[in-house]
């Protein structure tokens, strides 16, 4: 999308885009080196180099599946997948639909041809995203335990998990699609 933009003329909106990326990029790092306050350096530069060659996520969702959380972090590596992932849904994910859409809304021809492609992609992930926050906190042991009032909606049968994500997905992503619409709407009236 951003090149796409700048091919067409855009490009302060491709620059937009890509001013979201980098601070999302540059919150995580201040993250990865908060989180890494005790460790040593060696270990907050590789945590880094995992942040800046886009390996966190997957990385982070190695370490919560196979519970190898350090115990020099600041928090669990659960909340930290979680502290990555709000962090990519505020400064990135969601700006990023917004922008999209108000830029198809007012520059359709130079949105390019995947234009909606690419907003209906990105509501997704923000979408899946949500969703798979809302169940990794939900299914945690500890927290059913703890606070049993909050967490426990999913239930326990693998079938009816299998649906409970996929209707959060798809709920969230039509809210994102709703929320980004009126607010390019807004922006464009």
């Amino acid at each position: 999308t951003i090149s796409t933009y700048y091919a067409n003329g855009l490009s302060g909106r491709a620059f937009t885009l890509l001013m979201m990326l980098l601070i999302n990029l540059g919150v995580q790092m201040f993250c990865v080196h908060a989180q890494s306050q005790k460790r040593s350096w060696g270990v907050v530069l590789r945590e880094m180099v995992i942040c800046l060659t886009f390996l966190k996520p997957a990385v982070d969702a190695y370490r919560v599946s196979t519970n190898s959380g350090d115990d020099d972090g600041a928090v669990d590596s659960l909340v930290e997948m979680m502290s990555f992932k709000c962090t990519e849904l505020a400064t990135e994910s969601i700006p990023g639909c917004m922008l999209q859409m108000y830029v198809f809304l007012t520059s359709r021809k130079e949105a390019g041809t995947y234009a909606m492609v690419s907003i209906v992609i990105s509501a997704l992930t923000t979408g899946f995203t949500s969703a798979m926050i809302a169940f990794d906190l939900d299914v945690d042991v500890h927290r059913r335990k703890t606070q049993p009032g909050l967490y426990g909606y999913i239930p326990d049968d693998n079938g009816l998990r299998t649906r409970s994500f996929v209707l959060m997905t798809l709920m969230s992503t039509l809210h994102n699609l709703s929320r980004s619409l009126g607010v390019a709407l807004l922006a464009v009236s």
